[in-house]
């Protein structure tokens, strides 16, 4: 409980600093990048978007959910091993992203061009639109969400899947889209999210290691 307060606290102390300290500067400064920057970082950033993880999960779980039905003994087993992996990957990525939408909705942020075009930059609540979306950021949400899931189910790769997401994270900077706090948020709601799935699946018995580690068809 102790660790857990300490955590909370010095995140918000992290993000306090970041909202008073460093996301003006940080937006004036990104607004300047070459264009070749910002045009990579428009493809890059295109890894975050929901859909293009959640279609491919979900069209692998009616796959295996129907392979299963129809598979007996120990290919039923193996396939259902598969099935609990890919669910939760999906969960922990649907999951975490309704989680960032409901609080964007309450915060109404204005995102950073609002800032450089009419100097608007802190929450105006339940304010809707696009451009009021800006934390926390949702692509970092789902980077995070998704190399978590999968490196719960994959240990070896965790870091290497959580350094890759970070690194796609960062285009929400380059492209204008978000500040750094918003980015560092959406990371935190992956977490806050991913954690207490995992602890689920692995006491329902869907995750077959007191520890996550699963290679499926092993």
């Amino acid at each position: 409980m102790r660790r857990s307060i300490l955590i909370l606290a010095g995140f918000l102390a992290l993000e306090a600093g970041l909202m008073l300290w460093v996301d003006r500067p940080f937006a004036l400064w990104a607004a300047q990048l070459p264009h070749w920057v910002t045009a990579v970082s428009h493809h890059l950033t295109r890894a975050g978007d929901s859909l293009y993880s959640l279609v491919p999960l979900g069209l692998a779980a009616l796959a295996l959910t129907t392979a299963r039905a129809q598979a007996e003994g120990t290919q039923r087993e193996r396939l259902g091993r598969w099935l609990g992996a890919v669910a939760f990957v999906f969960l922990a990525v649907a999951l975490s992203g309704l989680a960032v939408d409901g609080v964007k909705a309450v915060v109404g942020r204005p995102r950073p061009i609002l800032f450089l075009s009419e100097g608007a930059m802190w929450p105006q609540p339940f304010h809707m639109g696009f451009r009021y979306y800006s934390f926390p950021s949702g692509h970092a949400d789902t980077l995070v969400a998704l190399a978590l899931s999968i490196g719960i189910l994959w240990p070896r790769h965790r870091r290497a899947l959580v350094g890759l997401a970070l690194a796609l994270a960062t285009t929400r900077l380059w492209v204008g889209a978000h500040y750094p706090s918003d980015v560092v948020a959406g990371a935190a709601v992956a977490v806050l999210t991913t954690r207490p799935l995992r602890d689920l699946f692995i006491r329902r018995g869907w995750l077959p290691a007191p520890n996550g580690a699963m290679v499926p068809g092993r």
